[in-house]
C-alpha cells in the first residue's frame, strides 16, 4: 500500500463498463465485493502493481486496507510472482514495525489476487518531509523503527530493495509514535529467490526500486545486492529527513544515475543544523565501497544514536560540488598554484592512483607528464599531512613537532630556472651518481639550516667544520633556513672542482647533524623539470632521477625524514639504475582513462559553473562536420586534447568566457583554435629536451607547412622528410636512417602525441588509432617511426597549419574521425585513397570533385544511420549517380580515380549467396510520444514501470520472435506483417491512452545472429515515425492525413506484404522524403470506421 504513485493525487474511477479486457479479467471498483468478504469503499492509492482500497471486512465489520493486483498484468507470471512474494514476506515478518497481513487469496469472480492488511491511520514519511525537515530526535526515532523492521528482515535473509520515504508510514497510535515499513513486493529472499524451475523471479536485468534511494551496486545489478544496499537507502532517507533535500538529484534518469555513481553530495552540515559527526555518519552509510559501509542495521542506528548531545556540525569553510558554491566570478584554474589550498578537496578528482597516493603512507613520489596535476596532488598531500601534524591537539600535540620544508607559502619548494651553466657543470649533471651527491648534500644542508633556525644553534658543531664552505653557503648554517633547491642552485654556482671539495668536506659534519635529528622533517619539492628545461637531455633526466634516489636513500638512513616530490614521467621511465626497482613501490604514476577525464570535467564544471557539463555547453552532440557521424560534445573535446586534465580545463575556461554566445559553430571554433593555439603550441616547449627540430619555431613552421593532408602514407612521410632536409629520395634510401646530423621531425611529432598510427585492438583485433598518451614512455629515437599503414595528424594541428606559409595547400580528409582510440573501419582506407587522388589534381573539373564528395557524403550518411558499410557501398554502386560518374571518368581517362572509386563502390557479386544469418521479418516499432514530458509527469520509476507494462503486454499476448528495448520504447519482430499489426492493436488496447504510442510496422531483412540480434541497417527505415508536411514529396491524398500517434503506420514494403483483407484498414498517405533514402518513400496509415464513413460520403 505504498506505491510511488501515492505521492501524486489520484481520482477514483468507476468500474469499467466493459465486461472484460484482453486478459479475461473484470475491473472492480468501490461497491464491489472481493473474496466474498471485503467490500471496496474508497480508492486510496494506485501504482504500477495495482490499487489499494479502503475496504470493510463484512464478517467483522472492521475497516481494512485491500491491495488488488492490476487486472492488466494478472496474466503476467512474473508480476503474479512478485505480488505473491509480497504476501509471503509480510506473513513471515511478524513485527510491530511491519504492516500486518490479515488475508491473502485470489478472487474467484475476477481471478485477481488480493492482500488484506491492517488499515493504518497517519501519513507516510514522504508527506511529512514535504512539510519541512525533521529534527535529529524525530529522525532518530523514525529510523530506529525502520532499522528494527529491516534488521529482522535481514536476519531472515530478506533484502527489501525499495526503502524510501513513501514506504515508511508514520502511524497515529494512542500509545505513542510508531512507524511501519511497507511494500516488500520487490524483496530479495535468499531461500525463495527462484521459481520451481530455478529461474529468478525478477525480470532479467530489471532495476527495481526508486532510483533516488538506490545504491550504485543496485543500479548496476538489482538482483546481486546484499543487505548493505538497504543501509545505503536508510542513509539517504536520514539525509533527506535532516535537510529536506535528497542528496542525489537530476533532471533526467541518466543524470541522476551518474550523480549516484560518481558525484559527491553537499555535506548535510552545509544545508541544516545537524549533530557533530552526522556528516561522517552519512558518508559511511553511503560509501561507494560497500565494505566500508555499516555492516548491519543495528550498527547503523547505534552510530546515529551515539551522535545525541553533540553540538551542531560546524559549517564547512568551503563548498562541495553539489550544489557548488564557488566564489563569484571565479575563473577556471589551469595551474595548481592558482588554487586556494582550502579548495583542493572540492577540485581534486580521485581515481584509484590519486586516492592511493593521498591515503598511503608509503607513497612519496608522483610521476607524470605535464598537465596531469602533479603539483595539485603534491599540494593536496601536504595539506592532508598538515591537518594531521600541525593541527594536532591534546595528547596528539607531539605530532606538531614535525618541521615542514618549506613552511607556510609557498607550500612546495618550487625550483626556479637555473642560470646558464658551462659545459663542465652540464657534464657533471648528466651523470646519475653525481646528481645524487648534489641532491644528498642539498637535502641535508636544508634540514640542518631549518633545525639551526628552530633551536637558535649556530653552525654545524665545530666551527672548523664550516671552513670548507664558501661564504654564501656558510650563511645557511647560521640561522637562516633555506630550501633544498636554493642550496642546489648555490652549489651549482661554484666550479666543478669547488663543488666536489665542498661536498666531500661536509660529508661528516652533515652526517653528524643528521644523526642528532630526533624530530620529523617533511620536505616537498616540485617543478624541477621546468627549471631544468634548458639543460641537455641527459642532465634533465638525471637531475630529476638523482633527486628521488637521493631522497630515497636519505629516508632509509633516517626515519624522521620524509621527502615528497614530483618527477616527469619522461624522466622516470628513461633513466636506468640498480635501485630503480625499489622506487616503483613509492611512486604513483598518474594516468587517466577517458571515462575518468569525463568524470573529472563533470566535477569541475559543477564547481566553477554550478551546472552539469551538458547544461554548461548547451549541446549534447556536435553534428556532422568532416564526417556524417555526429559525436558527443565530450568526445569532440577529448579528441582535441592530448589526454591531460589541464587540456580540458583550458578548453572549458575558453568556453566559459564565450558561453553567452555559444552555439555549435562557436563551440567547435573555440575548441579547435584553443587546442591549436594553447595546447599544441605549448607541447613543443614542454618536450623540448627530446626535440632537435620542432623546438625551433621557424623550423617547426617550415616543416608543418610542407604537410599535404592529415592522413599520410609512408611514401608521403618520406617525401616531406626529403623536402624539409633538401635532399632527394636517393639520399634518404642510402643514408637517411643513419645520418648523425639528420633528424626525423615526424618522430618528434609522434613523441609529442601529435602523430598517430594504426594498430590492432587486442580485444577485437580491429584497427584503432593510437597517439602517444601522457603515461607512455618516450623512446627518443630520432630516425625511425613505428610501422603503420597510415600516419595521422592530431585534429588540433589543422588550425595550426592552415595559417602557415604553404598551409593553404593542406587538405583535411573528410568522413574520417581522427583521435586516440577511435576505430579505423576497413573502408576508410579507400575513402582516404579516393580523396588523395582528387588532391593530386587540384586543377581538375570542380564538378567531378563535387560528384565524388556527394557519393562519399551519402556513404557516410547511410552508415551513420545504421546501414552496414558493405551494404551501403553496394547500394551506391548500383545507383545511377555512380554509373554516370564512372562513365565520365572513363571518357576523360582519369584511371587512378576511376579504379579507386570502383574498388570503394564494388557492385554486387552474383556468385555470393545471401548471408545465412539474415531473415525477412516484420518489425513493429513502439515509441513513446513525448517521453521526456511523461518522465517529468510520473517520475523515473513510473516511467520504468510503464515500459515494463508495455513489455509484459507484448510478451504475454503477442509472443514476438524477438523483443529489444530502444530506450523509450521497443522493437518487436514477428514472422508476418499481419501478426505485427495485430500485436500493435493488442498493445493499444492494453494502455490507458493509445495516443501516447507511435506504432510503425516495416517488412525487411535483418540479422538474427547471436552477435547482432537485429541489424542496425534497419534503424533508418523507421524515420517514417515522425514525418511532417515539410517532408511530403507529392500532393496529399484526399481525406488522408499524416500518421498519428495511436494509429498503426506501415512502410511501403509492409503494406505490400499485408494480405488484401487486412490492407482495407489502411490508406496511402503519400510519398515523403526520408533521410537515408534516394527516392521518396510511400507511407500507409490506419483508418477507423469514422474515416471509412467519411470516405464513402466523399464519393461522388
Amino acid at each position: 500500500m505504498s506505491d510511488e504513485s501515492a505521492r501524486r493525487p489520484h481520482q477514483a474511477t468507476k468500474p469499467s463498463a466493459r465486461g472484460s479486457d484482453s486478459t479475461g479479467t473484470r475491473s472492480v471498483g468501490p461497491g464491489d465485493v472481493v473474496g466474498q468478504h471485503f467490500r471496496l469503499d474508497e480508492l486510496l492509492k494506485k501504482g504500477g502493481m495495482g490499487r489499494v482500497y479502503r475496504a470493510t471486512d463484512l464478517r467483522l465489520g472492521e475497516p481494512v486496507a485491500l491491495k488488488l493486483m492490476d487486472p492488466a498484468i494478472v496474466g503476467t507470471e512474473r508480476a503474479r510472482a512478485r505480488f505473491f512474494r509480497e504476501a509471503q514476506t509480510a506473513a513471515r515478518l511478524r513485527s510491530k514495525n511491519v504492516v500486518q497481513l490479515l488475508d491473502f487469496n485470489v478472487d474467484a469472480a475476477t481471478q485477481v489476487p488480493y492482500i488484506a492488511m491492517e488499515l493504518l491511520r497517519g501519513e507516510d514519511l514522504a508527506q511529512r518531509i514535504a512539510r519541512g525537515p525533521l529534527s535529529y530526535e524525530e529522525t532518530k526515532a523514525i529510523l530506529g523503527d525502520v532499522c528494527s523492521a529491516i534488521a529482522k528482515a535481514h536476519r531472515m535473509d530478506i533484502i527489501h530493495r525499495d526503502i524510501k520515504p513513501a514506504n515508511v508510514f508514520l502511524v497515529e497510535d494512542d500509545d505513542g509514535p510508531l512507524c511501519k515499513v511497507l511494500d516488500f513486493g520487490i524483496v530479495k529472499l535468499g531461500d525463495l529467490g527462484l521459481d520451481p524451475q530455478g529461474a529468478p523471479q525478477t525480470d532479467a536485468g530489471a532495476t527495481l526500486g526508486t532510483v533516488s534511494y538506490m545504491s550504485p551496486e543496485q543500479i548496476a545489478d538489482a538482483r546481486g545486492v546484499d543487505l548493505r544496499a538497504d543501509l545505503w537507502s536508510i542513509g539517504v532517507i536520514a539525509y533527506e529527513c535532516m535537510t529536506g533535500q535528497r542528496p542525489f538529484r537530476g533532471e533526467s534518469l541518466f543524470e541522476l544515475v551518474h550523480k549516484i555513481c560518481f558525484d559527491v553530495p553537499a555535506p548535510p552540515s552545509r544545508l541544516a543544523d545537524v549533530p557533530s559527526g552526522f556528516d561522517a555518519w552519512f558518508a559511511r552509510a553511503t560509501h561507494r565501497e560497500i565494505d566500508r559501509r555499516f555492516t548491519s542495521a543495528r550498527e547503523l542506528i547505534e552510530a546515529l544514536r551515539a551522535l545525541a548531545g553533540r553540538p551542531p556540525e560546524p559549517p564547512l569553510p568551503l563548498p562541495r560540488p553539489s550544489p557548488p558554491e564557488p566564489p563569484t566570478n571565479q575563473s577556471w584554474a589551469s595551474d595548481a598554484n592558482q588554487i586556494d589550498i582550502g579548495a583542493l578537496k572540492d577540485l581534486t578528482f580521485k581515481n584509484a592512483v590519486v586516492r592511493e597516493f593521498l591515503d598511503s603512507a608509503n607513497k612519496h613520489f608522483v610521476s607524470g607528464s605535464k598537465g596531469l596535476g602533479k603539483t595539485l596532488l603534491l599540494t593536496y598531500k601536504r595539506s592532508v599531512l598538515s591537518e594531521i601534524y600541525l593541527a594536532a591537539t591534546g595528547r596528539e600535540r607531539r605530532h606538531a613537532a614535525v618541521q615542514f620544508i618549506p613552511e607556510g607559502r609557498p607550500y612546495l619548494d618550487l625550483m626556479g630556472d637555473l642560470p646558464t651553466v658551462d659545459q663542465t657543470r652540464s657534464d657533471l649533471m648528466s651523470g646519475l651518481h653525481e646528481c645524487k651527491r648534489l641532491w644528498s648534500f642539498s637535502f641535508r644542508m636544508s634540514i640542518v639550516s631549518y633545525q639551526s633556525a628552530a633551536t637558535g644553534a649556530a653552525g654545524a658543531g665545530d666551527p672548523a667544520d664550516l671552513a670548507p664552505l664558501p661564504r654564501s653557503l656558510r650563511g645557511l648554517l647560521e640561522g637562516r633556513p633555506v630550501e633544498p633547491t636554493m642550496v642546489l642552485k648555490e652549489l651549482l654556482s661554484l666550479t666543478v672542482r669547488q663543488i666536489n671539495q665542498v661536498v666531500d668536506a661536509m660529508e661528516r659534519p652533515l652526517e653528524r647533524r643528521l644523526r642528532s635529528l630526533h624530530s620529523g622533517v617533511f620536505i616537498f619539492i616540485d617543478k624541477l623539470d621546468q627549471a631544468l628545461r634548458r639543460l641537455p637531455r641527459a642532465a634533465w633526466i638525471h637531475m630529476q632521477a638523482g633527486m628521488i634516489e637521493a631522497a630515497w636513500d636519505l629516508m632509509n638512513a633516517n626515519r624522521h625524514v620524509k621527502i615528497f616530490a614530483t618527477i616527469r614521467e619522461e624522466a622516470f621511465s628513461a633513466y636506468e639504475s640498480d635501485i630503480k626497482t625499489n622506487l616503483y613501490g613509492a611512486t604513483s604514476t598518474l594516468r587517466y582513462a577517458k571515462h575518468e577525464l569525463f568524470e573529472l570535467l563533470e566535477k569541475l564544471t559543477y564547481y566553477y559553473e554550478r551546472l552539469p557539463l551538458r547544461e554548461f555547453i548547451h549541446l549534447d552532440v556536435v553534428s556532422a562536420g568532416r564526417s556524417a557521424r555526429a559525436e558527443s560534445t565530450f568526445d569532440f573535446l577529448h579528441r582535441h586534447t592530448l589526454g591531460r586534465p589541464r587540456d580540458l580545463v583550458i578548453l572549458a575556461s575558453e568556453i566559459s568566457r564565450n558561453r553567452k554566445a555559444l552555439d555549435e559553430r562557436t563551440f567547435t571554433q573555440i575548441v579547435q583554435s584553443t587546442s591549436a593555439g594553447l595546447l599544441v603550441a605549448n607541447i613543443f616547449d614542454e618536450m623540448r629536451v627530446f626535440l632537435e627540430v620542432l623546438c625551433h619555431r621557424d623550423k617547426r613552421a617550415r616543416f608543418l607547412g610542407l604537410l599535404p593532408c592529415d592522413v599520410l602514407t609512408h611514401d608521403e612521410v618520406v617525401e616531406v622528410w626529403c623536402r624539409f632536409h633538401e635532399v632527394d629520395r636517393a639520399f634518404y634510401d642510402a643514408h637517411g636512417r643513419d645520418a648523425d646530423d639528420v633528424y626525423h621531425p615526424f618522430r618528434e611529432l609522434f613523441e609529442c602525441g601529435l602523430l598517430g598510427v594504426l594498430g590492432a585492438d587486442p580485444g577485437t583485433e580491429r584497427q584503432v588509432q593510437r597517439f602517444r598518451q601522457p603515461h607512455d614512455a618516450v623512446v627518443g629515437s630520432r630516425h625511425e617511426l613505428p610501422r603503420s599503414r597510415y600516419y595521422l595528424l592530431h585534429p588540433s594541428l589543422r588550425a595550426l597549419i592552415e595559417p602557415l606559409p604553404g598551409g593553404g595547400r593542406f587538405h583535411a580528409i573528410r568522413h574520417v574521425i581522427i583521435g586516440h582510440g577511435e576505430p579505423w573501419p576497413r573502408h576508410w582506407d579507400l575513402v582516404v585513397d579516393v580523396q588523395r587522388e582528387l588532391f593530386r589534381r587540384p586543377d581538375a573539373d570542380e564538378e567531378i570533385g563535387g560528384a565524388v564528395f556527394s557519393l562519399l557524403d551519402r556513404l557516410a550518411t547511410e552508415i551513420a544511420d545504421g546501414e552496414g558499410p558493405d551494404a551501403a557501398r553496394r547500394a551506391i554502386a548500383a545507383s545511377p549517380t555512380f554509373a554516370r560518374l564512372s562513365a565520365h571518368l572513363e571518357r576523360i581517362h582519369w584511371d587512378d580515380l576511376h579504379l579507386t572509386l570502383l574498388e570503394l563502390f564494388a557492385g554486387e557479386r552474383r556468385e555470393e549467396t545471401e548471408p545465412t544469418d539474415r531473415v525477412e521479418v516484420a518489425m513493429l516499432l513502439i515509441d513513446i510520444v513525448r517521453s521526456t514530458h511523461m518522465i517529468r509527469s510520473i517520475g523515473d520509476t513510473g516511467f520504468v514501470d510503464h515500459l515494463h507494462r508495455l513489455r509484459g503486454s507484448l510478451r504475454g499476448a503477442t509472443n514476438p520472435r524477438l523483443l529489444k528495448g530502444t530506450g523509450d520504447g521497443y522493437l518487436a519482430v514477428y514472422p508476418t506483417v499481419a501478426r505485427a499489426v495485430d500485436a500493435a492493436r493488442v498493445l493499444r488496447r492494453a494502455v490507458d491512452d493509445p495516443a501516447q504510442l507511435r506504432l510503425v510496422v516495416h517488412w525487411g531483412w535483418v540479422r538474427m545472429s547471436d552477435h547482432d540480434v537485429i541489424g542496425t541497417e534497419v534503424h533508418r527505415l523507421f524515420r517514417i515515425e515522425a514525418v511532417t508536411e515539410e517532408d511530403r514529396a507529392d500532393e496529399p491524398s484526399s481525406g488522408i492525413g499524416l500518421p498519428r500517434p495511436g494509429r498503426v503506420t506501415l512502410s511501403r514494403s509492409a503494406a505490400a506484404a499485408l494480405p488484401d483483407p487486412s490492407r482495407a484498414d489502411f490508406r496511402r498517405a503519400g510519398a515523403f522524403r526520408l533521410k537515408g533514402f534516394d527516392d521518396p518513400e510511400s507511407i500507409w496509415v490506419e483508418i477507423d470506421e469514422v474515416d471509412k464513413v467519411d470516405e464513402i460520403d466523399a464519393r461522388p
